[in-house]
């Protein structure tokens, strides 16, 4: 069976208000694909439905766990959301991503080098590039530029194809005033993404800046 397929079977459990049997399917598709914004939606609504009816629902393998620490940081309740990254890591310490999930967690309340030892937790599993910038953002939030900068090129330079990469590095470098080298990176952000709203917007923006 195939993504499209156990989003199909996912959504009709949902139909029949089968949140359990959804819930382990849709837990299990966001952890192949996290940056499906169908994905996340459906997060939202399979656990407001459940919260709703008081369904007596408690996770059991790690996916669910990560799944619906995700469901409760986009509530707001990141302490809560922490504990289920937790448990889930628990359950299975080599899931990258649940490691990356605990320290955005971290990074919204603030708590910026527990973050960046997650990330590097994730990274020591799959180096990817997205777990970089993450670190890149964690000490941009710090006001350490030039160590936000030394992870904003490891990043492009593990995922050298992802161009919100590219656009993080270009937004950041064009908050420094560094704009020559900002629209260099989000020229590339939308050569490999020529959809790139925000990328377009912005190098549009700092290429008007660069000629004045």
């Amino acid at each position: 069976m195939n993504f499209e397929e156990k989003k199909q079977e996912g959504l009709r459990y949902i139909k029949e208000d089968n949140y359990k049997e959804a819930l382990e399917i849709f837990s299990l598709l966001f952890y192949e694909n996290p940056k499906d914004l169908e994905l996340l939606e459906i997060t939202q609504f399979l656990f407001q439905r459940i919260t709703e009816g008081n369904y007596d629902f408690q996770p059991k393998k790690a996916e669910e766990y990560i799944y619906r620490g995700v469901a409760r940081f986009y509530k707001g309740k990141l302490s809560e959301s922490i504990e289920d990254f937790d448990i889930a890591i628990s359950l299975n310490n080599k899931l990258d991503y649940a490691y990356k999930c605990k320290a955005f967690s971290l990074m919204w309340l603030e708590k910026h080098q527990e973050s960046i030892e997650e990330l590097e937790k994730a990274i020591s599993i799959n180096p990817h590039g997205e777990y970089y910038d993450d670190i890149a953002e964690n000490y941009s939030r710090m006001g350490l530029d030039n160590k936000a900068i030394e992870f904003h090129e490891k990043a492009i330079h593990k995922s050298p194809d992802d161009a919100r990469l590219w656009y993080n590095y270009g937004t950041h470098l064009g908050k420094m005033n560094m704009i020559a080298k900002a629209v260099t990176k989000l020229q590339k952000a939308v050569e490999l993404y020529p959809n790139y709203d925000d990328a377009i917007y912005n190098l549009n923006y700092y290429s008007k800046k660069l000629k004045i």
